[in-house]
């Protein structure tokens, strides 16, 4: 009642690729067709067994997640669905909003939509109930959590960190089995990476405030006081619009505040 089809589109930021997963059978749910990639339509196709799916859901607009939608959808006639807000709202495929607490049905149990904004506006996780026992409160979690981690992405302009953390307390209150992330491998203890999450998060926030006391700084000057040397080059981008994401909280939270346009200080030094 569970099939994970991996798109071939490995790369620093997605991992090993991105997984399309497909709950149900008669009546199935396709979550996050995936990329624009022929082949990986083809899996899916293969993957229904001559079945259209009743609906397919998208976590969030990001292309490596929902650009295969429009094939899939011409494909099978199903309905696309996704939450308000995104800054790529894909209006030429989205049949229907996702609205928060909806209960989405599928002949292997109910799906029930949480927004968890935070990695974009839009994003949604699913809470998997009525269906097998194995997979009873599993969670498919989009890019809220990465297999074999313990962080994802939060940058701007789409990425907020203070929306993030609370929709790590928000998925927490309703206590997930398994979640199964986009991007690696099932993580079998959903309230333990949570809190390996949320951890994660406070001690980078506290290296800020730590790299900070040495002086005001741009995000391009905290890199290397943060990440230090290790940084793989090609993860630079990514580890300064974090950091921007970090500041914002910050400043949201009255800690620090901004000079000079891009530069910060911290208030409490």
């Amino acid at each position: 009642m569970l099939q994970t089809i991996l798109a071939p589109n490995p790369s620093p930021m997605t991992m090993d690729g991105t997984r399309t997963f497909i709950v149900g059978r008669e009546r199935a749910a396709v979550i996050d067709p995936g990329p624009d990639d022929p082949a990986h339509l083809e899996a899916i196709v293969r993957a229904l067994d001559g079945r259209a799916p009743s609906v397919i859901l998208l976590t969030h607009a990001h292309a490596d997640h929902a650009a295969g939608a429009g094939l899939l959808t011409a494909r099978t006639g199903a309905p696309v669905r996704m939450a308000r807000g995104a800054r790529t709202p894909l209006q030429e495929v989205v049949t229907a909003w996702i609205e928060d607490g909806e209960q989405i049905a599928t002949d292997a149990g109910v799906l029930h939509a949480f927004h968890t904004p935070g990695h974009a506006p839009e994003h949604v996780c699913f809470l998997w109930t009525g269906g097998p026992a194995e997979h009873e409160r599993a969670l498919l979690a989009g890019d809220m959590f990465v297999g074999g981690g313990d962080t994802t992405l939060v940058a701007p302009p789409e990425g907020d960190l203070t929306q993030y953390l609370a929709s790590l307390d928000r998925l927490e209150a309703v206590r997930p089995s398994a979640i199964h992330p986009a991007h690696g491998p099932v993580i079998a203890d959903g309230g333990e990476a949570i809190r390996r999450y949320r951890a994660h998060r406070a001690e980078r926030i506290a290296q800020v405030v730590r790299a900070l006391r040495q002086g005001p700084a741009a995000p391009g000057e905290l890199i290397d006081r943060v990440y230090g040397a290790a940084l793989h080059p090609g993860l630079r981008g990514a580890a300064e619009g974090s950091l921007r994401a970090i500041l914002a909280h910050l400043e949201d939270t009255g800690r620090v505040h901004a000079r000079g346009g891009d530069r910060y200080t911290l208030i409490d030094a």
